[in-house]
């Protein structure tokens, strides 16, 4: 049965019917692969299994689709005008390959093909002991205190005698690099130039761009804390040419961008590495919210939108990117804006409600 919410307007919707079956695990054992084109569905199965297969696209997409039998027009009905009935056809393709197994990448967009799940995702490393933790502030809305927040850690942080990497990683609206240009108007380097670098840096572990950095971030010193802007120039926001999405899809390690944050912290000899990230569910954040060594805090206010936002944040990492180890550290909540006459407990109540 379709589930309710989806609508079967195109493939993508078509496509969204199997992605919630595969995370049900609902998927029959001789379906290896899908793969969703604009004008076709393709799904590779086990030799000999087409009809245990139709049988199954009938309960999971009744009333919509049409076995033709034997003639191989298969198809399912999608929403269509009056007069003028719209399908996807469907290709059975018979197939030996065994799924690989399945890696954790931290983006958001959907796979080219999606793979029978044989086991559980497949964790990055867990971070070497030498190297500083790396912390990222997300918020699913602006204007809750995100910024500001990682600022005071920052500022609590070297009042306790702590080193501190402070990164604005906010490549849209950013927030550290404008309170700070005052006291940086020229800086040496910035987060943008060290994902470009990293693009192109021929090491595998962009050994030449932490070098680079580290030597670059010396003269970006401000109240004993690393600055290392969005940008160098505030009004070059609309010339990112490399984004870190880029990077977890063209690098063969998906987590490069945030083992080099790690590591420049380890060359700079800080305690610390804090991110400020870009609000809302944007690729923009993804690659370190949705990395589970990452210590994730989620800053939201009471209100009703900001709460919904946030949980919704935390079921999207429960799905791809759930502490499950030891060391794996689990979210943070920050709640601001919080009336002092009130608790905090009967307003989340009143939030949710």
């Amino acid at each position: 049965m379709i589930p309710s919410d989806i609508r079967l307007y195109t493939w993508v919707d078509v496509e969204e019917v199997l992605l919630r079956s595969q995370e049900q695990e609902q998927w029959p054992k001789d379906l290896v692969w899908a793969r969703g084109y604009w004008d076709e569905l393709v799904l590779g199965i086990r030799p000999g299994t087409q009809s245990s297969i139709k049988t199954w696209l009938q309960e999971v997409y009744e009333p919509r689709f049409q076995d033709n039998g034997q003639q191989g027009n298969d198809c399912i009905i999608l929403e269509s005008a009056e007069g003028n009935q719209r399908t996807l056809p469907i290709i059975l393709e018979e197939t030996e390959e065994e799924p690989p197994t399945p890696k954790l990448i931290p983006n958001l967009a959907r796979p080219t093909v999606i793979w029978q799940r044989t086991e559980k995702l497949q964790a990055p490393d867990i971070f070497p002991d030498d190297l500083p933790p790396v912390l990222a502030f997300h918020s699913f809305k602006g204007g809750v205190g995100r910024t500001t927040h990682a600022l005071a850690l920052a500022q609590a942080l070297i009042n306790a005698k702590q080193k501190v990497l402070l990164i604005d990683g906010d490549l849209e609206a950013p927030g550290i690099s404008w309170l700070l240009e005052s006291r940086l108007p020229y800086p040496p380097i910035c987060f943008a130039d060290i994902i470009a670098l990293i693009h192109g840096d021929p090491s595998p572990d962009a050994e030449q761009t932490i070098d680079l950095a580290t030597q670059k971030l010396q003269n970006a010193l401000v109240d004993g804390i690393y600055i290392l802007p969005s940008f160098r120039v505030n009004s070059r926001l609309t010339g990112l040419a490399i984004k870190p999405e880029h990077l977890i899809k063209g690098h063969k390690n998906p987590f490069i961008l945030t083992d080099s944050l790690a590591r420049l912290g380890k060359a700079l000899g800080v305690n610390v590495v804090l991110v400020d990230l870009r609000a809302g569910l944007s690729e923009l954040a993804a690659g370190l919210i949705l990395d589970p060594r990452v210590y994730r805090i989620f800053v939201s206010t009471l209100s009703g939108q900001s709460i919904s936002g946030t949980g919704r944040l935390l079921e999207l990492i429960a799905k791809l990117a759930p502490s499950t180890r030891d060391k794996d550290p689990y979210p943070a909540f920050i709640l601001t804006k919080v009336p002092q006459d009130e608790t905090a407990e009967n307003l989340i109540i009143e939030s949710e409600q």
